[in-house]
This record gives C-alpha cells, structure tokens and sequence, in this order.
C-alpha cells in the first residue's frame, strides 16, 4: 500500500495532479474515520442506491478495522494512500460524520456534507468546550472542516446553533432530520427480532440497554468508576415496575470500548453488545435505556420509551467538557447513584416522562421526519445530474 505525507507538499501536489481527471459521478464517504459501516452516511447510502442502483458509491474503511458492506458498495481505504487521494479529487460528493482528513484539497464541481454524529447532545464539543476550545489541533481541524463543506445536516435548532457557535460555521445548514433516525421515527419491528436473534433473547424476555459516553481524561487514564451500576438491582427495579423477566445490554463507547470492557467486570448475567455494529437497531429492539451524557438517549426517546440519566460524576464533568443542559432540564429522570437509579425506574410516571419529553421537543426545535435520508438523497442525485440544489 502507496502511503504518502498527509501535509506535505507531495501529497498536495497528488491532488492538484488529480484535477486533470474529470469528476466522476461517483459518492465517497466514511464514519468515525473508517472505523465502521453506520451512522447518517450509511442510510443516505442505501437511500441512493433505492434511488439509483447505478450510482458508484465508495466507502472508505480503516484498513485495521474488519466489517462487511453491502454488495452494491465498493470498499477503499481510509489511510494516507494514492487511491484514497484518488477518490476524494475525482468524486462529485463527499460525506463524513467528522471533520473531513487534514490532506482532502477541494475543487471547483465538488460537494461536500457534514452529517456529523451528535445531533442532540448533553456534552459541549469544540469551540463550546473549555477543554477543546483551546486545542490548537482541533481549531485547524474545525478551520478544515468549515472550507471544504457545502452544507451540514441538522435535526435540530439546538445542533443549528452548535454548528454555529462551536464550529464558527457560516455557510448552508440543511434541517431535514437525521437519516440514522428515520428508521426509529417509522418503527420497524424486523430489525428489532434481528437483534434478539443474534443475541438469544427470547421474545417474553425485556431488554435495557446501558449505554454511558466516554470522559476526556480516559486519554490519560481510564477510570471506570462512573460506570458501577449496580445490574442485579437494576433488573430487580425494572421487574418491579414494568413487570416480566429483563436482561441488560451494555454498549461501551467505541473510542475506549477495548479498555473500559478490560477494566469492567459486568457479570455473566450482563450482555456486551459493543461489538453490535448498529446502534440504531439496539434502539429499536430494546424497552429501555439507561445512560449518562450520550446523544443515543435523545434517539431513544423518538420511540417514546423510558428513559434514565445515571451520572455520578456531573460536576467534576460539567467543570472540564462543558454541558448545554443541567441533567435536571432533561426529561429523563436524573440519578447521582444506584440508589436514585432504581428509585427513579421504581416511582416512574409515563405520562409526565412523554410531557417532559414533548416539551424538550419544543424547546430545541427537534425535527425528525421518518424520511431525512431519502430527501438528502433526491438532493444528491440531483447534484450528479447537474441541477441546481437548494439545501431548504
């Protein structure tokens, strides 16, 4: 494998060479930098192939990581190689879930969109954070990101203003949902037996998912005390208040999933589900969630099924990665420990949790149509054609 300098002037010179080559009506993209197949890019994807099936799509994979990608999709690496410069200078569309890599140069006919990955989220990111704001790598990154990008993808008023305040973006933003959400937003009863047959879940059996974000010091030390919840009472809780026999999931973030499942010891009567690649199909298969600061707990709620925040550390949190929301403004019920955790499920109110929930809707001005990845595609195939777009 061709590797080349990701900043020096010979890969810039592979890509100004790479302008003698015609676009192409060919669609590139990644998620969490290659690292797998999901995420919005992966339904607008599939989308575009409904649309259609002779579109080129190319999906660009870490060459470290092993998964498997539908048969109309090509497979290309994510890494400093000639082949991968040659994609991003000859495809007519680019899309990612993070800031595009620091050696993509754009030319004129291109598209790019930034679908990102957060959508309502509780932790600040980028410029809105007092750990990031001040990273001079994470500056030119979001500096990178904001010129190669024709429009980013929003579901909300709230991640409009993100885009705005912590990216400094200034150009098109496209509120049209998220495509990762519209299979939530429908219900598809399939995918969620797919999930219960590939863990052994039987049918009579309810599923709680457990699925906490990451903390910024695990780069420096993985500390897995936020995370003892207490299962065995947590099943117990479940049972008492919404009846039958419970297993529970845990899903580990993917940035440290390796280290946090090393250092945690959850028990034979605890599944992991981090290998689990969709986590948008976990969603639909489980009755429950249970998290701390992850963005998965506002796609959850689109099923309208209850909800818990477990967070034992917000403060020590809130003081380092910054939050746009105290827990209590949520409409999930807020536990610092176990004990509040199963007092929380045990006394649960599901008409005052979809009241809440409703509320919240309204104060962040979510927008989800069940149909985001079908209309992002009309759009991208209209861009193939030649036509003349209008993100609105």
């Amino acid at each position: 494998m061709f590797r080349v300098n990701t900043h020096g002037w010979k890969t810039k010179m592979l890509f100004r060479l790479m302008r003698l080559i015609p676009l192409q009506n060919k669609v590139v993209a990644t998620t969490f930098k290659g690292k797998k197949y999901g995420d919005n890019p992966q339904f607008i994807f599939e989308s575009l192939h409904d649309a259609d099936s002779n579109i080129r799509l190319v999906w660009l994979v870490d060459p470290s990581e092993k998964y498997t990608l539908p048969s109309y999709i090509e497979k290309a690496p994510y890494a400093r190689t000639l082949l991968t410069i040659y994609h991003y200078a000859t495809a007519k569309v680019v899309i990612d879930t993070h800031r595009f890599p620091a050696f993509v140069e754009k030319r004129p006919g291109q598209l790019f969109i930034e679908t990102w990955h957060g959508g309502l989220g509780i932790k600040k990111i980028d410029g809105d954070s007092p750990i990031l704001a001040d990273s001079t790598i994470i500056i030119k990154e979001v500096e990178h990101m904001n010129s190669l990008a024709d429009v980013f993808i929003s579901q909300s008023d709230h991640l409009s203003r993100v885009y705005r305040n912590a990216f400094r973006y200034r150009g098109q933003i496209y509120k049209c949902g998220y495509p990762k959400n519209d299979c939530l937003v429908n219900g598809d009863d399939l995918i969620g037996k797919d999930v219960r047959k590939y863990f052994r879940i039987p049918d009579n059996v309810k599923i709680c998912l457990y699925a906490p974000s990451f903390r910024d010091s695990f780069y420096h030390e993985i500390d897995v005390t936020p995370y003892k919840v207490d299962f065995a009472r947590l099943k117990e809780s479940l049972k008492k208040r919404f009846e039958g026999e419970w297993v529970v999931l845990v899903r580990w973030h993917p940035l440290f999933a390796c280290q946090i499942s090393n250092a945690m010891n959850i028990g034979e009567d605890v599944i992991d589900a981090t290998k689990y690649p969709d986590m948008q199909a976990l969603l639909l298969a489980v009755d429950t969630v249970v998290s701390d600061y992850s963005s998965c707990l506002f796609d959850a709620a689109l099923r309208e099924i209850p909800c818990f925040t477990f967070a034992t550390d917000f403060d020590q949190y809130k003081a380092e990665r910054g939050v746009y929301y105290e827990m209590e403004e949520l409409p999930f019920p807020y536990a610092r420990n176990n004990d509040e955790l199963m007092c929380n499920i045990e006394k649960f109110d599901y008409e005052d949790y979809k009241k809440k929930w409703a509320a919240f809707k309204k104060r962040t001005g979510l927008y989800e149509t069940g149909h985001a990845a079908k209309d992002i595609a009309e759009k991208i195939v209209g861009v193939l054609r030649g036509e003349t777009i209008k993100w609105e």
